[in-house]
């Protein structure tokens, strides 16, 4: 049920994106200040359609989880990066948002400015998790790489096993394969 909150939320964000007026805006004088570092923000795009085109679920780790390692978009389909984490309880989840550094790249440049959920229950396992989304927007034909890696700042346990300093888990690391054609 959150998904198709969060779900029907990204829809209503990409609807009205479509439907703001174009307005001149005044500019603010270049900077004299260097750029920081390469970052993704959400491409706000105006929608081809009166209906909004439904996304596409790319999660931002892949083989770790058992899937194929590349995922095939149709061309002109807006893709969602997901990622999330379980774990036995809620302060399990809590101990891992405070104790995270995860870092998502797509095409070599750092995700940054996302939705994430509140702490939910997973509909299969019932168990708690948090997620976290990308609006991409629609991405050129080819292949796009999406690098998924995770480090802690301490020893961290999700109910099942360990993760970070001194753990069988210091880090976890993916790479996914978003081929547009």
């Amino acid at each position: 049920m959150r998904f198709l909150v969060i779900t029907t939320f990204l829809v209503i964000a990409l609807l009205l994106g479509a439907c703001q007026s174009a307005v001149s805006m005044p500019t603010a004088p270049p900077s004299e200040t260097p750029s920081p570092p390469a970052t993704l923000v959400p491409e706000r795009t105006a929608v081809p359609t009166a209906i909004a085109l439904k996304p596409v679920y790319v999660t931002a780790f892949c083989t770790s989880i058992g899937k194929d390692a590349k995922t095939y978009v149709p061309f002109d389909t807006p893709i969602v990066i997901t990622w999330g984490w379980e774990a036995k309880t809620e302060t399990q989840i809590d101990d891992f948002l405070q104790n995270n550094i995860t870092t998502i790249k797509l095409d070599g440049k750092i995700i940054e400015e996302t939705l994430n959920s509140e702490i939910t229950k997973n509909e299969k396992s019932g168990l708690p998790e948090v997620a976290w989304f990308f609006e991409v927007g629609m991405l050129d034909a080819g292949q796009h790489v999406i690098t998924y890696e995770v480090k802690w700042k301490k020893m961290i346990d999700d109910g099942t096993t360990t993760y970070g300093p001194g753990s069988k888990n210091e880090t976890l690391h993916d790479e996914c394969q978003v081929i547009v054609q």
